[in-house]
């Protein structure tokens, strides 16, 4: 891991989008990932960290420091406090000692959409059903995005999504994001059903 004062996000030149509060985009910079993989015990993890593992595939669970994101059936992404890798890393490691936990912080960059446009903004690059029915707050799940893989994870029904993406596209899914909400900043609230 990098020293703090040596820190770079690679969306540190990126402006934050608001679209006249139908769509707004912005970094998350360096939220805690930490991914867990083998056997893991519910009671182990909520007793760590007062979140209970999710319980159906394709889905999250919070707190109100930690979410824990189902990747797969014995595979959880955990987003922490910004900074908080190392206290994270080392509280699942001691209690989890037969999974893997892999500070994996570095790796990834976080972008959070929100307003009433967001979903039609990502329903552009991807296959998923996002309607709230199909997809509702609490819903988490590695997908293809415009070429690249993803974990999208719907925050809140306002709505508000977080889209965990490799550091390496960051800067592309970025400039995606931005140009794929270009015509949804021109648009005239009142005429517009979300």
């Amino acid at each position: 891991m990098a020293e703090t004062w040596q820190r770079q996000s690679p969306l540190a030149r990126r402006m934050p989008l608001d679209g006249a509060a139908r769509f707004a985009m912005t970094e998350r910079a360096f939220l805690a990932k930490i991914t867990v993989r083998g056997k893991v015990t519910d009671d182990a993890v909520r007793d760590a960290l007062g979140v209970s593992l999710p319980g159906e595939p394709n889905t999250a669970s919070s707190g109100e420091d930690h979410a824990i994101l189902w990747l797969g059936p014995d595979e959880w992404l955990v987003v922490g406090p910004p900074e908080s890798e190392r206290k994270l890393s080392s509280t699942l490691a001691t209690a989890l000692p037969d999974a893997a936990v892999i500070d994996v912080t570095e790796g990834y960059a976080t972008i959070r959409l929100g307003g009433p446009l967001a979903r039609d903004v990502l329903s552009m690059g991807t296959p998923l059903d996002l309607h709230p029915r199909q997809f509702a707050a609490g819903a988490a799940t590695r997908t293809l995005f415009a070429r690249t893989t993803i974990i999208l994870h719907k925050v809140s029904e306002d709505p508000v999504f977080d889209i965990h993406v490799e550091r390496s596209q960051a800067v592309y899914l970025w400039t995606w994001l931005e140009a794929a909400s270009r015509p949804y900043m021109d648009l005239n609230p009142t005429t517009r059903s979300v």
